[in-house]
């Protein structure tokens, strides 16, 4: 599908506010501290296979691996990626949808879920 950068951006924007709005409070709250960017596609270090396929990705330490005495230096970051996302759909609404899974599934990798468990919540 073709869309323009700016015009992605925007929906991703609309989209992440209407999960954040969605999240119970206390999770909310935890979840505004995550940088969430875009970026056209994942680099070689990100997706080592190169097939193309990453959707989006989680990176930072899980909420549940964390320990009081803990210093991050980096903030937790979500990343989507404009050309594969635009890719793998064929309309507005399709993309909408894969935005939203996509962010919602690396926000459960934040909170400590691992791909079962996601699988499981129907988060994948």
């Amino acid at each position: 599908m073709q869309m323009s950068r700016p015009r992605f951006e925007k929906l991703v924007d609309e989209i992440a506010q209407s999960v954040l709005d969605q999240l119970p409070e206390d999770l909310r709250a935890l979840a505004a501290d995550v940088v969430l960017r875009v970026a056209d596609r994942p680099t070689r270090a990100q997706d080592p296979d190169g097939d193309g396929d990453l959707l989006g990705l989680y990176e930072g330490v899980p909420l549940v691996e964390r320990r009081p005495d803990d210093v991050l230096f980096q903030p937790d970051r979500i990343t989507l990626f404009y050309e594969p996302l635009t890719a793998c759909v064929d309309s507005e609404s399709e993309l909408r949808h894969e935005i939203r899974v996509t962010l919602i599934h690396e926000l459960g990798h934040y909170f400590g879920f691992d791909e079962d468990e996601l699988r499981e919540r129907g988060w994948e």
